[in-house]
C-alpha cells in the first residue's frame, strides 16, 4: 500500500489534482467561441471601404480624375472646388444649386457647403460615401436663411464628374432632382 501511495504522489496524484480532460476541452471550446465572436464583431463593426467597380469610366481630358485613395481612405479631391448650376425637380420646378467642396475631405468629415435656392436651404456637408464615380454627401447642419421646417438633414446629395469637366447632380430623396453644375473656382 505504501508503494501505491508513493507512485500516486510521484505521478502528480495524491492531494493535488489538476483539471480533468473534459474540463480542458470545455475551456478550449469556450475560448474558440470567444475568439470567433470577437473576430465577427470586428468584421461587421469596422468601417468598410467601398469596393471598386468593374465598369470603366471614359476619360476625355487629363484634368478629369477619379477619387484618390490615401492611407486615411477615400476623399473628394476629384470634385474639390466651387460649383454652381441649375437643377429641376420631378415636379418641374427649376432652382439654382451651389456646392463648395474642400480638398482632402474624407468620409464622415466636414467637407464644405451646399445651397439650393428653391426652399431655400444652406447647409454644411460631410462626405457620406463614394460609389465610384459618384460622391454622396450628407447635409448635417443648416444655417442662414434656410427654411428650418423644409430643410431636412441627411444623405442623398449625389454628384458625378463628367468627362467634359462638369458635375452631374442628383438628389435621391423626394422630390428627386437632377441638374448640371459648372466649376466656378478651384
Amino acid at each position: 500500500m505504501a508503494e501505491n501511495e508513493n507512485s500516486s504522489n510521484a505521478n502528480g496524484g495524491g492531494s493535488r489534482q489538476g483539471l480533468s480532460k473534459e474540463a480542458w476541452v470545455a475551456i478550449s471550446t469556450i475560448a474558440a467561441a470567444l475568439i470567433t465572436g470577437i473576430v465577427t464583431l470586428i468584421i461587421h463593426l469596422a468601417p468598410q471601404r467601398p469596393t471598386a467597380t468593374a465598369a470603366a469610366t471614359p476619360v476625355a481630358t487629363a484634368s478629369v480624375s477619379t477619387p484618390a485613395q490615401t492611407a486615411a481612405g477615400i476623399n473628394a479631391d476629384a470634385i474639390a472646388g466651387k460649383w454652381a448650376g441649375k437643377a429641376t425637380d420631378n415636379m418641374g420646378q427649376e432652382f439654382e444649386i451651389s456646392l463648395d467642396v474642400r480638398k482632402s475631405c474624407g468620409i464622415n468629415q466636414p467637407c464644405g457647403s451646399i445651397s439650393v435656392s428653391n426652399v431655400p436651404c444652406y447647409g454644411e456637408i460631410t462626405l457620406e460615401r463614394v460609389h465610384d464615380p459618384t460622391f454622396e454627401f450628407n447635409v448635417v447642419r443648416f444655417y442662414g436663411q434656410s427654411d428650418r421646417e423644409k430643410c431636412q438633414p441627411g444623405p442623398g446629395e449625389e454628384f458625378q464628374l463628367r468627362p467634359d469637366g462638369k458635375l452631374d447632380y442628383r438628389s435621391t430623396y423626394e422630390p428627386t432632382a437632377k441638374g448640371v453644375l459648372e466649376r466656378i473656382k478651384d
